[in-house]
């Protein structure tokens, strides 16, 4: 229903608007995700990319839990390129803790990382979803303008091939942030 309202919103700018992109920028933000995929630096921005946070809830038997995710990726499907996505998780069990100067590291917090990457062909695909070592710093949190920011980084192992991948000097700026 909400991608719905969001295409019906993008598809009425777009009758409105000389310059289409420039407001869907003003719509959905400019935010930014970089960071170093073992010793390369990759910059994922809104647009070509696909960036976004969000605290969201679920119940787990008598209580609820709650998660704050981060995700970044290249949009490899509709341009026929390599794909590839970086996700930092945060479980919890209250979400006022995701406020500016938070810090959450793994394994004293239920924070985890992963990385994915398939290249044009699909021959080398790596799916690294174990986290051996992360870290979480909130640097801003603009609830009433839906932006966040911080920094992050992690270790993730790929368990297919015991691979290890260090994701690293990794930061979030002005993503759009939404609480489900």
């Amino acid at each position: 229903m909400m991608r719905k309202k969001l295409l019906l919103c993008l598809f009425a700018i777009a009758l409105i608007s000389c310059d289409v992109e420039d407001e869907i920028i003003n719509l959905l933000g400019d935010g930014t995700v970089k960071a170093d995929i073992n010793g390369q630096t990759k910059v994922f921005t809104f647009g070509q990319n696909s960036v976004a946070a969000a605290i969201t809830s679920g119940d787990s038997g008598p209580i609820t839990v709650y998660a704050f995710g981060l995700a970044a990726s290249t949009d490899g499907v509709s341009d026929n390129s390599e794909t590839t996505a970086i996700g930092v998780t945060l479980i919890m069990d209250n979400p006022d803790v995701i406020i500016a100067g938070a810090s959450f590291t793994f394994p004293a917090d239920a924070v985890g990382g992963t990385y994915t990457f398939e290249d044009e062909n699909g021959s080398t695909t790596i799916d690294a979803d174990e986290t051996v070592s992360a870290t979480l710093s909130i640097a801003e949190v603009d609830v009433p303008g839906e932006r966040i920011s911080g920094t992050f980084s992690f270790v993730t192992m790929d368990p297919d091939t015991n691979t290890t991948y260090t994701v690293g000097n990794g930061s979030f700026t002005n993503i759009p942030f939404f609480i489900n």
